[in-house]
Parts: C-alpha cells; structure tokens; sequence
C-alpha cells in the first residue's frame, strides 16, 4: 500500500498546532520582528558567521517533511500511527521554532512491509552514499552506535517516494542505531532515521534533524580545545563561509555557546575522567585519574546536540548555524537534492 499527499487543508492544520505548542509562530504579515530576512536569514561577516546572532526574532521559514512508515519485524502492525506522528512534530518544532525554522508534515508514506530486522543480514555492499564517514550515528543512550539500515535494506518503494526537496525521515523499529545525514555532503539520498516507539515523546529526533541541519556534537573534534586545524573541515563544502574572528567558531562544533566537551575521552585529552557524570553516562568505567573540575570540564547536559541525559534546547548561535544550513540546501542543487521551503 503506497502512501499519498496531505490534502491542504491538514497541512494548514498542522502548521496552527505547531505553533500553538510553540507560541513562536503565531506571525502574520503585521507581526513585527527584531531583524529582517536579510538580517536574520542571510547576512554574515568574519564577526558574525552565521546569520541574525544580533537578533532576538526575525521571519520563520518551513520546510516539508516526507516520513515512511513500515510495519514491525513481524509485517503486522504499522510503526506508528497518524496521531503519534502530529504529537512528535510539534515536539520537533518547540525547539527549532524560536530560532524561526519551522517543520510541517507533508505526506506520509506507508509502505506495506515489515521493516528490516535488525538480526537480518544483508549481502548488498554498501554504495558510495552509504559510507559509514557520510552519517552520524546516535542512539537513545548515546553509547552504543548501534547498525546503520541501508537505503539498499529500505526497498523500492523508499526510493520511489523519496522527495528530493523534502526532509525525508524513515520511522524504524528498535535495534537500529538512529542517523542523520550531514548537509555538506554530495548523496543520493538524505535520511532522517529515528525510532517510531518514541517518536511522539523523545529529543533524539530533534537530535538528529540538527544533523541535517548542519549541527555537530557538541563533543566533535575534542581532540585539541585550542586547536583551529579543523577548519578546513567548514570550508570544504562552500565558498560562502567566512573566516571567522572568533576561534571558538573555528574549533570543535564551531559554535562559540557551546562550552568544550570532550565527553568519554577526558583522560586521553586534559587528564581527568568525566566520572562525575556517571549518572548521565551509566557505563562509565572506574579510573585512576581525579574527576575533572567545572574549569576543565563543565559541558551542558541539556544541548540537544549533546550525548548526556536531559538534551532538549540549542543555542542562539547553533539556532543562527541551523538557519545557515536551510540557505545552504535550498540555494544548492546536490545529486538532484535541493530543499524547498512552503510558502
């Protein structure tokens, strides 16, 4: 059974409950902001990378979303219903939506079979847009990476109803490790995958769409703290990004909010464990070395771009990187991927 468009109407509809549930976009044409377009969308200088860090508020955009739903191991019940799917868009959008990004649901495809098992074993080899250096994995725990389902594992159908100017996000089963695909990369096909049993009622959604929204861990390139020879990772991609002033926008996550985390290779970087935050990373192993003090190590708990336990909220600045990154796809054609935005 093939999945079809929302009618308009329901689009319309969902648009007003999410942003009810926000309180952020309730905006018409008289609603005044603190920053343009221009401002808030666009502009960027070696002082401000991204666009609107001077801005308090300025105009939303929205993006599509194409979600595929399958049914469980067994090819009996579907994933997720309908309503599950509305609840965790709005959770979606209460975080994207202060920062003026804003997701609506624009079909849903069900595609009548059961979704890969995660015991299953595929002979396929992976395609050039399958390399495991071309995704970021996450699971709900952030510990174990989990397997990576295949676009070749997802079948016909997934191909057939892919939407290149959409944000395609597949609902699995439990087992699978849960991905997002970076923007910056030139692919096939950009995936979303999340788990549909907490779809409506977890982050790791959120999570993973930063992802696609260009949004790094807040613990990448942790090696070196004072280091800037990552840069040429930022640059590869565009001609477009400045050089930036700052060095805390050219080390790391690139984002000067975001304080140094060097999550569970503490010991190997600055010489002290993380232990003090076993309650957030419950597989942690005894050590030698003293715990870190809040000088050395104070990462936030509650980034949504995190691994620690209570992710939920972004920055301004990695709000302003999200909006970048909307430019970034929708001004770019990619292996015939380019997003458009509803109007």
């Amino acid at each position: 059974m093939l999945g079809s468009s929302r009618v308009q109407a329901m689009t319309l509809l969902i648009v007003m409950i999410a942003a009810s549930f926000s309180g952020c976009l309730s905006r018409d044409s008289s609603t005044e902001f603190d920053c343009t377009e221009q401002e808030y969308w666009h502009e960027i200088s070696e002082e401000i990378p991204y666009p609107g860090l001077n801005c308090d508020s300025g105009p939303s955009k929205t993006l599509a979303m194409t979600i595929f739903v399958y049914r469980d191991n067994d090819g009996i019940e579907w994933l997720i219903n309908e309503t599950s799917i509305d609840t965790g868009v709005e959770l979606i959008n209460s975080v994207y939506n202060p920062f003026g990004i804003n997701f609506v649901l624009d079909e849903i495809i069900w595609i009548d079979e059961a979704f890969p098992d995660i015991h299953d074993n595929s002979d396929d080899e992976n395609t050039d847009d399958e390399k495991p250096e071309n995704i970021n994995n996450s699971t709900d725990t952030g510990i174990d990476f989990g397997d990576q389902v295949q676009v070749s594992q997802l079948g016909d159908e997934f191909k057939e109803h892919y939407n290149p100017s959409n944000v395609n996000i597949v609902m699995q089963s439990t087992g699978w490790g849960q991905y997002s695909m970076f923007p910056w990369y030139s692919r096939e096909y950009y995936i979303s995958t999340v788990r549909a049993s907490s779809f409506a009622t977890s982050p790791v959604p959120s999570h993973e769409l930063g992802h696609f929204l260009g949004l790094y861990h807040t613990h990448q390139f942790h090696e070196d703290p004072e280091s800037s020879s990552d840069l040429s990772r930022a640059t590869t991609w565009t001609d477009n990004w400045v050089i930036p002033n700052e060095e805390c926008f050219r080390t790391g996550d690139f984002i000067c909010e975001t304080p140094y985390d060097c999550y569970i290779w503490c010991e190997e970087v600055i010489n002290c464990t993380a232990n003090a935050y076993e309650s957030d990373r419950p597989d942690q192993e005894p050590s030698e070395f003293e715990n870190c003090t809040e000088e050395q190590h104070n990462p936030s708990r509650i980034n949504l771009m995190s691994r620690y336990g209570d992710r939920s909220e972004i920055t301004l600045d990695q709000g302003a990187r999200a909006r970048y990154f909307i430019q970034f796809m929708t001004e770019n054609e990619r292996d015939g991927n380019q997003l458009i935005l509803v109007e």
